[in-house]
């Protein structure tokens, strides 16, 4: 793909993400960390929208690589106040918002006051049109979090081998994903495959003979050679 269409492809993808609250659902050994932080710069670039940052664990540092401004919340216990805080943020502009891994919540003694605070914020996210992206380990995600929970957000996301992004519900979103140093690089997942197909129908009648051709005599080699 020539570099416009990449991105072309990238924008059309954030244009999917806006103002929706996503999931990216991924097995072990995927470089889901790398993505998320790819996806939350190139919106943050794009939009010049501030961003906060929600965080399990009082104990971990947040990742503040970004391009602008980071608001981070610790949520611990201090449910009701951190929602007020929040909500006047989210009520002032239009906010990324990045949760951490979701998986971390079934670690949790008691995870249903958070399943409930992200319940009401994604509602709140959706209200104030900000965007919602975070992440889920889908072999050891508990299933309040799967039942309670994922059914709030606006999409899921499967991350399969090969470093593809596919929709869950019913696959119509279907990229591959690469990430050189700070760029991330989107295409259609069968966009190699289709070129090959297209130039193939758009060769000259003399081409096609030549083609022929060429795949005959690879045929009567092999033949030959067993």
């Amino acid at each position: 793909m020539a570099p416009n269409d990449q991105d072309q492809t990238l924008m059309e993808f954030l244009n999917i993400l806006d103002r929706e609250s996503s999931v990216l659902s991924y097995t072990e050994g995927s470089e889901v960390p790398d993505l998320l932080r790819s996806l939350s710069r190139e919106i943050e670039k794009r939009d010049a929208v501030p961003v906060i940052k929600i965080i399990w664990n009082e104990n971990e540092l947040p990742d503040e690589d970004g391009t602008g401004n980071v608001t981070s919340f610790h949520l611990f216990k201090n449910f009701t106040t951190t929602m007020i805080r929040i909500g006047k943020l989210l009520s002032g502009e239009k906010h990324l918002v990045v949760l951490s891994d979701l998986s971390s919540l079934e670690q949790l003694e008691n995870n249903r006051p958070y399943i409930h605070f992200l319940s009401v914020l994604l509602r709140k996210c959706e209200k104030y049109e900000s965007t919602v992206l975070t992440t889920m380990n889908d072999e050891y995600t508990c299933m309040s979090v799967r039942t309670d929970l994922i059914p709030f957000f606006n999409n899921l996301f499967m991350l399969e081998k090969g470093k593809r992004i596919k929709e869950a519900k019913d696959g119509a979103i279907d990229l591959r994903y690469t990430i050189d140093e700070d760029r991330l690089v989107l295409e259609p997942y069968m966009q190699s495959d289709m070129n090959k197909i297209k130039e193939i129908f758009s060769l000259t009648p003399e081409e096609k003979k030549e083609l022929d051709r060429i795949v005959g005599q690879s045929l009567e080699e092999y033949r030959t050679s067993m």
